[in-house]
């Protein structure tokens, strides 16, 4: 004969532990790790949002294009930087379609930085990433981008009537590549920098030395 009262029992108890199990994996544990993450590292548990002006216009972990001369350029994407997509290139690196891009992206490198030696340009900066959204690149890239940065913010602030020192502004530029420096692997990694975080700060730059109008950003 079935006992219904045991069985009843048995389901009641399963029941409860699994609501206990619920509550604790789905809801206390991820708003703990959350609320502690904040604390820690402020910004990372909400995506570590790009604010300028209070607005947000995306993420630190996330490249975007930047199409003036006066920043410095992401890795090449395979997807253009659509952010709401992810991957790289469909094919084999050995084929002609795969080196004919490797080439085009060498050009593209070598004709925004003039006078820039192939044999120092990294490999990095003419790949496509694998996610088409790496915000990093070497940090021998961004010392190579500099000068052409820092030349171009000078004559874009004179088109716009606001005089800037070319000195000044490499000075800035060199300040904002070495604080957001870092090693991707202790003592052996390489070196890298956050594209995102020094576009940004070129961005924030223009506004407060009224070359750019914070409007301008809508």
């Amino acid at each position: 004969m079935v006992n219904w009262k045991e069985i009843l029992r048995i389901f009641r108890g399963s029941l409860v532990i699994a609501v206990i199990i619920f509550v604790l994996l789905g809801l206390v544990i991820p708003t703990a790790t959350a609320l502690i993450t904040e604390k820690v590292d402020p910004g990372t548990g909400n995506g570590n949002q790009i604010k300028i002006n209070g607005k947000v216009f995306g993420s630190y972990y996330l490249a975007q294009a930047f199409n003036r001369s006066y920043f410095f350029q992401p890795r090449p994407s395979a997807i253009d930087f659509n952010q709401s997509s992810s991957g790289a290139l469909c094919c084999s690196p050995n084929t002609n379609a795969s080196l004919l891009q490797l080439e085009k992206n060498l050009q593209e490198f070598e004709q925004m930085n003039k006078n820039v030696s192939v044999s120092k340009i990294p490999g990095e900066v003419i790949m496509d990433s694998d996610s088409g959204l790496d915000p990093n690149i070497p940090l021998s890239a961004a010392l190579l981008e500099e000068p052409r940065v820092a030349n171009s913010i000078v004559s874009f602030a004179s088109s716009v009537n606001v005089t800037l020192k070319l000195k000044p502004v490499s000075s800035f530029l060199n300040n904002t590549i070495n604080s957001t420096e870092r090693q991707n692997f202790p003592i052996f990694g390489s070196y890298y920098v956050n594209i995102m975080y020094i576009d940004v700060q070129i961005i924030i730059f223009l506004i407060n030395n009224n070359v750019l109008q914070s409007s301008s950003l809508n």
